[in-house]
């Protein structure tokens, strides 16, 4: 997943502005985060324990949150899709599912939850049938993520992750402008990130 990268210290500039709770959201949200993308980048059962446990001090600490919930619904796909017992597979990923959705419909504003429903859904099997949705998300998320970024409503790695899945979708309706303007806008925001660094990549590909 292009998702992976720099994001362990971002903690939302609006949230550390709100407060002392605001700022220990913050810190304990980048903490899950972390231990999050270290199960992607790392694909061990201690990362996966690491990041199951700072989900659970998470959503312990802030019930229902939706980000937290969006983190945790992925983490049971990746765990399912490690998983040989065929039942208890269809089992975590139904349950990921579900609680992806459900993120989702409680903050169908918080862009992270989305991203993250988004960017997990990209990397399903044709069979779960999440293709139309996982487009909607990004075109959503197109509209909005680089201001989102600026704002620090967004990891500014997720806003760049955003624009390069939204050009792969508009380069597969073979809309080569779009696709452009797109795979631009992931590496103005962040370069150096897997999301904008592929983006330049295939950017240089469609010149």
């Amino acid at each position: 997943m292009l998702i992976a990268g720099s994001l362990y210290l971002f903690a939302g500039a609006e949230a550390l502005a709100a407060g002392p709770d605001a700022a220990a959201y913050a810190s304990r949200l980048s903490a899950a985060r972390t231990a999050y993308f270290r199960v992607i980048t790392d694909n061990d059962e201690a990362a996966d324990k690491q990041a199951h446990a700072a989900l659970a001090e998470l959503e312990q600490a802030y019930p229902g949150d939706a980000v937290a919930k969006a983190y945790h619904g992925s983490l049971q796909l990746l765990d399912a899709a490690h998983n040989w017992a065929i039942w208890n597979l269809h089992k975590q990923a139904s349950e990921g599912l579900a609680l992806l959705d459900a993120a989702v419909a409680a903050a169908p504003d918080e862009p992270e939850a989305r991203f993250i429903r988004a960017a997990t859904s990209w990397h399903l099997p044709g069979f779960y049938h999440r293709k139309a949705q996982c487009e909607a998300d990004f075109a959503l998320l197109a509209g909005r993520a680089e201001e989102d970024a600026r704002r620090g409503k967004l990891p500014p790695e997720l806003a760049a992750a955003t624009y390069n899945y939204w050009g792969q979708i508009l380069v597969g309706r073979n809309d080569r402008n779009g696709a452009r303007g797109a795979f631009s806008t992931a590496v103005r925001i962040a370069p150096q990130s897997p999301g904008g660094q592929d983006a330049a990549r295939r950017l240089g590909q469609l010149r």
